[in-house]
């Protein structure tokens, strides 16, 4: 994982984005870096309100907004609709636990992957997205404990 911005880094971070480094898009940044949860809006939202009480979510969905538009951030679109952030822009892939919901980056797929997948003639692909889905490590291992619980009885 990259070295956690201090609040000066995010500062010239900001502005070389195009960005004026407003408490709020300073306190979300770091907080989206400091936390590769893939937050919603309403994650993040929740998690500041404390220490910024005038923080709104509109506020927090413009700021990640403009984070995107400016290479800050990236969208991640899951199957269940809902719009996560994430502050790892590169190039990576994710693995989604259909259990517990938990989404996490996949940093040792090959780039290849997205050639391999036998594109149409003329088409360009500009991004590719790679989630696979399944059980997280804790979630087979409740999992396999409740298959062997079951079969004892």
């Amino acid at each position: 994982m990259a070295e956690l911005p201090s609040s000066s880094v995010t500062h010239q971070k900001l502005r070389d984005h195009g960005l004026q480094p407003s408490k709020a898009r300073v306190t979300i940044y770091e907080w989206l870096m400091k936390n590769p949860v893939h937050p919603t809006v309403e994650v993040i939202y929740n998690a500041l309100r404390p220490q910024l009480p005038s923080l709104s979510r509109t506020t927090v969905y413009n700021v990640l907004h403009a984070f995107v538009e400016r290479g800050l951030a990236d969208k991640v679109h899951s199957e269940d609709l809902e719009l996560r952030y994430d502050g790892n822009i590169s190039q990576h892939a994710h693995f989604k636990c259909t259990q517990c919901g938990e989404l996490r980056d996949l940093m040792d797929i090959p780039d290849s992957v997205s050639i391999e997948v036998g594109l149409p003639n003329g088409f360009e692909p500009h991004t590719t997205a790679v989630t696979l889905w399944g059980f997280c490590a804790r979630c087979a291992k409740k999992k396999r404990k409740r298959v062997r619980s079951a079969s004892v009885v």
